[in-house]
């Protein structure tokens, strides 16, 4: 029988990961198009890599926290992905223009 929650646990924080990993790719292949090309630094320090890194952040500490066994763990795994989320939507309102 399938473990659907060990599932849910697992996938969410692969996913989370692989979001953060595809934003990092993302971010260097927009930098070699630019010329002069800027350092890796300026091009994470973007306003939209930070909303991408901050969800994939997000859905790595909900898995974390959903597979957690101590509710003290449970709790800082989710205090986390609030800090992280914070971070998503301060990062996509600024770069979609707004304060």
């Amino acid at each position: 029988m399938i473990d659907w929650m060990g599932l849910l646990q697992n996938a969410l924080w692969i996913v989370g990961l692989a979001v953060v990993v595809a934003g990092f790719s993302y971010a260097d292949w927009r930098r070699s198009l630019r010329s002069p090309r800027p350092s890796l630094k300026t091009a994470l320090g973007s306003a939209g890599f930070q909303a991408v890194a901050g969800l994939g952040m997000l859905l790595f500490c909900a898995g974390l926290a959903l597979g957690s066994n101590r509710p003290w763990e449970m709790a800082a795994w989710a205090l986390l992905g609030l800090l992280f989320a914070g971070l998503a939507v301060r990062s996509w309102r600024a770069a979609r223009g707004r304060p």
